[in-house]
Order: C-alpha cells, then structure tokens, then sequence
C-alpha cells in the first residue's frame, strides 16, 4: 500500500477501529466462556437435584413395599 493510502486510513481512525474490534471480540468470546461455564455448573445442579429426587422416590417405595408387607402379614396372621 502506498503511503498516501496508508495515510488517509490512519488518519480515518481504521486503527483504533479495529483495536477496538479486537477488544470486542476477546471481550465477547470471555463473556461466552463464563456463560458455557455457569450453564455447565446449573445443569451439574440440576442433576445432583435429580438425583436426590431418584434417591428419596426409591426410598418411598421401599417404605411402602414395607407397609404393604406388615399389612399382608397381618391380615395373613389373623
């Protein structure tokens, strides 16, 4: 490029523009990494949510096979 070209596209600010722009971008790819990690740490809580929802419906039905057990037991007994 000759130096009057490079000249009027320095003195147009297309410099600072795309300084900027490089500012920009970096700014917007951290900003997508901290949004992709704090979805990642909701969906791990969602899933431990899930899992402690698992576990406790296990558990009521375990005590409930126990109740009918006592209850069959008890009419079996009579």
């Amino acid at each position: 490029m000759s130096d009057d070209k490079e000249s009027k596209i320095k003195s147009l600010g297309f410099d600072e523009a795309m300084e900027d722009l490089k500012f920009l971008a970096q700014k917007l790819s951290d900003m997508s990494k901290d949004l992709a990690q704090k979805a990642s740490e909701q969906a791990e809580g969602a899933t431990d949510k899930v899992g402690d929802i698992v576990e406790a419906t296990g558990d009521a039905l375990i005590s409930a096979g126990e109740t009918i057990k006592s209850t069959k037991k008890m009419f079996e007994d009579e």
